[in-house]
């Protein structure tokens, strides 16, 4: 079970997919996972299921989720954003609604699925959250705030108004104020966003009664056209961003949790099967990297991730494959190493390399100690086993246009 007292300032929350890489690396990044929070988005029915070989009906898409959410992240607390799945297609065959089907099924496997809810979510979603606080009461809801509802002239009657729904007191919630992709062009910009953040946390609502308040933004490029062999470095401003904001603690009235998309801040849609290019995205803590390679059809095959790694790891800003279990498989790669890894894979070392990154640069922050490095629960030649090596991720870039982020 999560402590209130768990959610601490100090930590990081990662907004996720549901993405087969992006659960792999959860069990992987080496750093302590008591400084990591995670809070997946649902998507809708379609995802394809390597054990099955085909893409999973509705049905199937909720009923697996609680052995893969335990699989992932063991008896961890997970939040879980399911408005993809509020339609009339996923609740058929089903009598409660899809998200307590979700929650519960995440029960029985043994993991701890929590619901993420908004203002704007339907009737019957916020219907579902208000009886997991009934029948759960030990566990936190997280409330997730967008631009548009804090922008909202009735913002505070409307938050109220939820918590008093859900019969939910504020210390049960964990509050994520939710930026998105967020472009801030000039130093100019950053400082305007930051001052303004730190207004509205010193405005907002039962500031200090909340079990913990994060601000999540990302600047990972959403989209870029890009030719094979090329790699693109991106400045990163989220991240600084963030520092800008902890660095007048005087000035904040609470200091919030830091949070992003990981290296992925393309919208939901429905899964596609698509042939992917072979490509890395990369993270450091002032900056983002795409390294982009080849398609995967014939005659290059999964061995167009070869020239690919051997352009990231010979950029100044890689860290070497002793910094993750993502940037060892690069090193693997480099090193020609048999298993090639697919779509599934290449996001799965993407991701692993940026939580790791992440969890350190703000401990670094904060002035904490190291990070404690663990052994990883499989090492990277191990990882691969995950990964179905005929399974083309659903969002891979495409061959023609560069990596759609």
């Amino acid at each position: 079970m999560l402590r209130v007292s768990s959610f601490k300032h100090t930590d990081y929350l990662a907004i996720l997919k549901w993405k087969q890489g992006e659960r792999a690396a959860l069990s992987t990044f080496r750093a302590s996972a008591s400084r990591l929070h995670v809070l997946f988005e649902m998507p809708p029915a379609g995802d394809y299921d390597h054990e099955k070989r085909r893409p999973l009906t509705p049905t199937e898409h909720i009923k697996l989720f609680g052995k893969k959410l335990y699989d992932a992240w063991g008896n961890r607390v997970a939040f879980i954003d399911a408005s993809h799945i509020d339609d009339d297609l996923h609740k058929k065959g089903f009598a409660r609604h899809p998200l307590t089907e979700l929650l519960e099924r995440a029960r029985l496997a043994g993991a701890s699925a929590c619901p993420a809810v908004s203002p704007t979510h339907s009737d019957e979603y916020r219907e579902a959250v208000r009886r997991f606080v009934e029948w759960h009461a030990d566990f936190p809801v997280c409330i997730r705030l967008e631009t548009k509802h804090l922008d909202s002239p009735t913002f505070h009657l409307d938050l109220e108004t939820l918590i008093r729904e859900l019969n939910c007191r504020p210390s049960k919630c964990f509050v994520v104020l939710d930026f998105k992709n967020l472009e801030l062009p000039s130093v100019e910009a950053e400082d305007s966003f930051v001052e303004m953040l730190a207004d509205r946390l010193a405005d907002f609502p039962f500031l200090h009664d909340w079990a913990g308040i994060a601000v999540a933004l990302s600047s990972f490029p959403m989209e870029q056209k890009m030719k094979p062999g090329e790699v693109k470095q991106f400045p990163r401003t989220d991240l600084p961003v963030y520092q800008k904001l902890i660095s007048n603690p005087k000035g904040l009235l609470r200091t919030p949790m830091f949070g992003d998309y990981a290296v992925d801040t393309s919208p939901i849609v429905k899964p596609q099967r698509r042939t992917p290019s072979a490509h890395l995205r990369y993270s450091t803590p002032t900056g983002y990297a795409i390294a982009k390679g080849t398609t995967v059809k014939k005659p290059h095959g999964y061995e167009a991730i070869y020239p690919v790694a051997d352009l990231l790891a010979s950029q100044a800003f890689f860290m070497g494959g002793d910094f993750s279990d993502g940037d060892e498989f690069i090193v693997s790669i480099q090193k020609r190493a048999p298993a090639k890894g697919n779509a599934a894979t290449w996001r799965w070392a993407s991701t692993d390399h940026h939580l790791t990154c992440n969890v350190g640069a703000i401990a670094k922050m904060f002035g904490l100690v190291p990070l404690d490095q663990k052994a990883s629960p499989q090492i990277a030649p191990r990882q691969l086993e995950f990964f179905d090596t005929d399974e083309s991720s659903p969002t891979a870039p495409a061959t023609d246009t560069g990596p759609k982020t």
